[in-house]
């Protein structure tokens, strides 16, 4: 079944057909799931291909991994346990100072379902088994919705796509939903993020920092600058054994220190443009004086091809997400409700959206409802969990932001070394640290 163009005003079709605009989490994990369930669905990105995506280590949570399960074939799900780290590489997430000295530590619970993944392994796979019905180099104009209540969505080439769903996945500067409401729907933080890779070897495993023990690392420290660090290790195993793979075959990254600068865009981009490679890596190191010397030097090893700027674009958690009348049109994912990757919320939340949107129109399909209350529903479910998962995000950061003040900055200082001697001694009484800051209470994973 392939995905057809130029379709005619005469040309009639018995069987819903959805267009997804968006070849990213959200838009994969959806059309996957109407695949499943028999609906024909066309995709349609910009991108030249697949693996043409920014980002590093996503968290899917229980709800998404749960979505997932129930989406995917069997043999499919089982690949994407196989491509990611085993529960025992995140089992906590400890919170440290400039200097790298822990401040407290966040435990997850082990029996939690959770997927720590690559961006571009769980494109890849999402990708899985969709073949033409992913149109790549499509860069959607525009959309209008016919008399007969089918969509006609228009690309850059000249081409055109009809459905009987339009579905916005186009992200945080969606076109799709800019176009519902009006006016764009998320707005620059001022904050971003340059994040990069340091391949692992026996050099760069021998001096990786003690915080990253157990699981991931975020060090805040003056001047509203944060850095998130994690080891992605494949010598450590998967979730599950790659070898009961046998229906879809996993992904395996190479080794590597990931690790992520977050700060104000006036830190990472001093002159106001957007730098590359090298030049990203030089930023970045400069932007660390007076943080610990190791992890200047370690940053030194970064393969500076692999070094990316991310700005950080967010909705407003208190507004009416959808605001538009329910109908053939909708999205999801950070069309809908952007939010930093500070609280790892961004893909599990897009996962969650593609499932629910997913259900409503298979019941519109089968005659339990119809496309306008398929939609409807949809959005008033997504209002009733994707406002929080924003606050959250939102949360991290502003406690970044405030450290961003030359007297916080001074004061964080004067009071880190204190927070890091405290953490010591209770860590050495009780044996574990205890989350006790409004970020660590905040914080999932920053991805």
């Amino acid at each position: 079944m392939g995905v057809r163009y130029q379709l005619s005003d005469s040309e009639e079709e018995d069987d819903m057909r959805v267009s997804v605009i968006g070849a990213g989490i959200g838009g994969l994990a959806l059309a996957q799931a109407l695949r499943r369930a028999d609906i024909e669905v066309a995709v349609h990105d910009r991108d030249a291909h697949i693996g043409a995506t920014g980002g590093y280590r996503l968290a899917l949570d229980a709800p998404a991994c749960e979505t997932l399960r129930r989406h995917l074939t069997p043999g499919h799900y089982q690949a994407l346990l196989g491509s990611s780290a085993p529960p025992a590489a995140s089992r906590r997430l400890t919170f440290a100072d400039h200097r790298l000295r822990a401040l407290s530590e966040q435990t997850f619970d082990a029996t939690d379902e959770a997927l720590f993944i690559g961006r571009v392994p769980l494109r890849t796979l999402l990708a899985d088994g969709l073949g033409d019905r992913i149109r790549f180099g499509a860069t959607y104009t525009g959309h209008e919705v016919r008399d007969d209540g089918r969509v006609v969505a228009r690309f850059a080439d000249g081409s055109t796509d009809v459905a009987d769903v339009l579905v916005g996945a186009d992200g945080a500067r969606s076109r799709v939903a800019a176009a519902l409401a009006g006016r764009p729907t998320s707005v620059p933080c001022g904050y971003g993020c340059i994040a990069a890779r340091i391949p692992l070897d026996a050099d760069t495993r021998g001096r990786l920092p003690a915080i990253l023990e157990g699981g991931p690392g975020l060090a805040i420290g003056p001047r509203g600058l944060g850095m998130f660090l994690t080891a992605h290790d494949p010598a450590s195993g998967a979730a599950v054994d790659p070898a009961t793979c046998r229906d879809v075959s996993p992904i395996t990254e190479a080794p590597a220190l990931i690790w992520g600068l977050i700060g104000p865009d006036a830190d990472l981009r001093p002159d106001g443009t957007r730098p590359e490679g090298p030049a990203l890596v030089d930023v970045a190191v400069g932007a660390l004086g007076g943080w610990a010397e190791d992890l200047r030097t370690l940053l030194a090893g970064t393969d500076p091809t692999t070094a990316a700027f991310f700005g950080y674009h967010t909705c407003d958690p208190d507004a009416d997400l959808t605001p538009w009348p329910a109908g053939p049109v909708t999205a999801l994912g950070d069309a809908v409700h952007a939010m930093p990757p500070t609280g790892g919320g961004s893909a599990a939340t897009a996962i969650r959206d593609a499932g629910h949107l997913a259900t409503e129109l298979v019941a519109a399909r089968d005659g339990g409802s119809t496309i306008a209350l398929a939609t409807l529903r949809f959005q008033s479910t997504m209002a009733g969990y994707a406002p929080d998962r924003v606050r959250d995000a939102l949360g991290v950061l502003r406690s970044m932001q405030r450290l961003a003040h030359p007297l916080a900055s001074a004061a964080a200082r004067a009071g880190l070394p204190t927070l890091a001697a405290w953490h010591r001694v209770r860590r050495g009484a009780t044996g574990r640290g205890r989350t006790t800051s409004a970020v660590s209470r905040r914080v999932r994973v920053v991805a």
